[in-house]
């Protein structure tokens, strides 16, 4: 007994301790608890405790009545109003619902402490609770009232037993009960499975007090008791109508149309009051809980309001008290999290806009993520002036910064026009580059800056390659190749805007320095021609940009020395020429005098006229002088003195001093050189097509890449394959022919680095 004793007290400690608020689950653990100690003190001095324990915690489980619900629904949104109040328009709202809530019930002790706790935020909230009770009769203590006993006013009393007035004695039946009693028990089963629980009590109490001991008895009571102190009401005495709007309450509760569900929940109360039903606990708690969900949803509405005037922790705090009333509502959980996103991204755009720093285009790039991130925002709440006077600030920032941008870049663009070393010149307009870059990252649309990053562009891809060009000139130079000098010389020419760069200067003087080389190798092998040539080619460009040298100017005078010199001997030899064909002249003056001056006609032509007088037949001896070569011998002997002049054969050793200037025909070797390219003069076969580089390539003398470089071929240059072939590394070669200056070159390049022109080269069979 001591220990049901100290049972009770610990189950009454524990009813006492709970909160108004508690949960289902927790008075339904007390209420098993409270009914195993209910079953144990039967017929004992504690059965009384056990059972004032059991009604209070049923008490507390069951709907209130229908005129305390709506009490209780205001006191819970009141009380809701206090929790979560931001300034004193929740807390005057909260007052305004108690102020319902006393109209209902003047005299509820929880109405009082909530409007004590409201009237303790502020004195002017004070002086409006003041009044409020004033008006009701009742008076504001600024202590809190004992907390109401576990068996309220408001809680049903427990069930007393009655006696019922005794009547005569049954004849007990065969199983040891009476006829009476086993009528009693056949009809208090009948009103237990028809849900008249009250008449099932009464029935029982008949029972019991015939028979205490009744088992069966005591079971339906036990049974009926908890079904009317938990309002349980059996779904064949719920009316028809009333299941009706009970069912369609519960579709617009689905659909949300809140304020008919609660119509409809209302009516169907009423309905099953009228047919004997005064508390329906489905109905009770669809009530309470449209009650939440209208509460909640009124809540939402406030916080959405405060989200668009940008009262984003008020917002949280309504979103926060409206899923305190209706817990994991979806809804309120969204709004939550939205509210909360935007204030910690808006936090973090308003820090790092503040914390900007480091260099141009470190701070470019933080607005521009910080104008990324607000864009998104807006995308959640584009009517946010907030937000709006964010990204107005973020843009007034990037207009400063893309003006500093952009002069930075215009006055590296001024340097770049003073600069004198392409290197400085290329740094610089890298970095007018990436200012231009970021400036037009943050404003696409500005024109001037785009069409000032183009140029910028375009410079500096013509320094990068003017730079690749003066490293590629220096390794041909390296080489001191005629083609390759004649090569770089070309290359080199294209780069007079960098004139003052001094490496380019330095490439140019080395050139300059090879070609008087070849000036100085011409003139000591006493080729004018070729000096003169090499000399020509030093005056021209690259090497104007050096001025006018000394050595040059040497050279000058030293091929004109070079040309007097021959013009002299040149001179010489004809006079002496001259004069040893004037003394042959004179020496055979008789051999070809006569040719010149033929001898007057002789009177021995006469004598060939004079036959006129042969026929006279006189004397026929006459003619015996023409036998006579006597006419025939005065000029045709004179030709025998022309072999006299056999001395004439000696003059021609006069020649031998002649041949003395003969040492001047043999700087004709020094042509020998030019002779080696004359290969290209050679009748060549026919062009199997024509060919021109993608890029720079180079002239192989052997179809192989380790053979000997002879030239390289310019990108877009004419090339005319006259062969095909397959090198050592398994690629197919072409024997090509173009012309370099005045030169043609012959030599292998291989066929995947040029393009094929017209129809293409003839297909190749190895």
């Amino acid at each position: 007994m001591a220990d049901l004793k100290q049972q009770l007290d610990a189950l009454r400690e524990a009813v006492e301790s709970l909160p108004e608020s508690a949960t289902a689950s927790q008075i339904a653990q007390l209420e098993s608890e409270a009914r195993s100690l209910l079953a144990q003190s039967k017929n004992t001095v504690y059965e009384a405790t056990a059972r004032d324990l059991f009604a209070e915690l049923a008490r507390r489980s069951a709907p209130s009545s229908p005129e305390s619900a709506p009490v209780r629904s205001l006191l819970r949104r009141a009380r809701i109003r206090i929790e979560i109040a931001g300034d004193e328009d929740d807390v005057d709202e909260a007052i305004d619902i108690l102020a319902q809530a006393l109209e209902r019930d003047p005299h509820n002790p929880e109405t009082l402490e909530l409007l004590r706790e409201a009237a303790s935020r502020s004195p002017h909230l004070e002086l409006k609770v003041r009044g409020l009770l004033e008006r009701y009769g009742l008076e504001v203590s600024r202590t809190a009232p004992p907390p109401p006993s576990p068996a309220s006013a408001d809680a049903p009393p427990p069930t007393e037993r009655r006696r019922p007035p005794e009547t005569g004695a049954s004849p007990p039946s065969s199983d040891g009960t009476t006829g009476t009693t086993a009528a009693l028990l056949s009809e208090i089963a009948q009103a237990y499975y028809s849900g008249e629980y009250q008449r099932t009590v009464d029935l029982a109490n008949r029972v019991l007090a015939e028979d205490p001991d009744n088992a069966q008895a005591q079971e339906y009571r036990q049974k009926a008791e908890d079904n009317l102190l938990r309002g349980v009401v059996p779904d064949h005495r719920i009316p028809f109508d009333a299941r009706v709007a009970y069912n369609r309450a519960n579709s617009l509760v689905r659909a949300g149309n809140y304020d008919e569900a609660e119509r409809l929940y209302r009516e169907a109360r009423d309905l099953a009051a009228r047919a004997g039903i005064p508390s329906w606990k489905d109905v009770e708690q669809a009530l309470l809980d449209i009650q939440d969900l209208s509460l909640a949803r009124e809540l939402l509405a406030e916080g959405d309001r405060l989200l668009a005037a940008d009262d984003w922790d008020g917002a949280l705090q309504k979103y926060e008290g409206a899923l305190r009333v209706v817990p994991n509502d979806p809804l309120a959980q969204e709004r939550i999290d939205l509210v909360r996103s935007v204030r910690q991204q808006y936090d973090q755009a308003t820090v790092q806009l503040n914390m900007a720093s480091g260099s141009l285009q470190d701070r470019a790039r933080d607005l521009q993520e910080i104008h990324t991130l607000l864009a998104s925002l807006r995308q959640l709440l584009p009517g946010s002036e907030r937000l709006k006077r964010l990204v107005r600030e973020v843009e007034e920032r990037s207009d400063n910064l893309i003006a500093q941008l952009y002069t930075q870049a215009q006055g590296a663009l001024t340097r770049v026009e003073s600069a004198t070393v392409l290197e400085e010149k290329h740094r610089l307009t890298i970095e007018a580059v990436r200012a231009l870059e970021t400036a037009a990252e943050l404003e696409p649309t500005n024109e001037e800056i785009t069409g000032l990053l183009q140029r910028a562009r375009q410079s500096e891809a013509d320094m990068a390659e003017a730079r690749h060009i003066i490293e590629r000139a220096s390794a041909l130079i390296a080489q001191n190749y005629e083609n390759e000098l004649s090569q770089a010389r070309n290359m080199l020419a294209g780069l007079r805007s960098y004139a003052q760069d001094p490496r380019y200067r330095m490439i140019v003087a080395d050139l300059l320095a090879r070609h008087l080389e070849r000036v100085e190798a011409a003139l000591d092998e006493e080729d004018p021609q070729t000096a003169q040539r090499w000399l020509e080619m030093a005056k021209d460009e690259p090497f104007r940009i050096l001025g006018r040298r000394t050595e040059i100017l040497r050279l000058e005078e030293a091929i004109r020395q070079m040309r007097r010199r021959r013009y002299v001997v040149w001179t010489v030899s004809g006079i002496v020429i001259l004069v040893v064909l004037a003394a042959v002249a004179l020496a055979t003056q008789p051999a070809w005098g006569p040719i010149l001056n033929p001898p007057s006609p002789t009177p021995t032509s006469t004598p060939t006229i004079t036959p006129l007088p042969s026929p006279t037949p006189t004397e026929t001896l006459t003619p015996t002088p023409t036998d006579t070569p006597t006419a025939t011998w005065t000029p045709s002997a004179t030709p025998t003195p022309t072999d006299t002049p056999t001395p004439t054969d000696t003059p021609t050793a006069t020649w031998t001093p002649s041949i003395t200037p003969t040492p001047t025909d043999t700087p004709t070797p020094t042509d020998t050189p030019t002779a080696t390219w004359t290969p290209s003069i050679t009748p060549t076969p026919a062009i199997l097509c024509i060919v021109f580089p993608n890029q720079n390539v180079n002239v192989r003398s052997q179809p192989s890449p380790v053979a000997r470089q002879i030239s390289v071929g310019m990108q877009g240059q004419r090339m005319d394959v006259l062969a095909q072939d397959l090198g050592n590394d398994n690629q197919r070669w072409y024997r090509v022919r173009f012309e370099v200056e005045d030169s043609t070159i012959v030599g292998w390049v291989r066929a995947d680095l040029v393009i094929e022109a017209g129809e293409g080269c003839p297909p190749f069979r190895p």
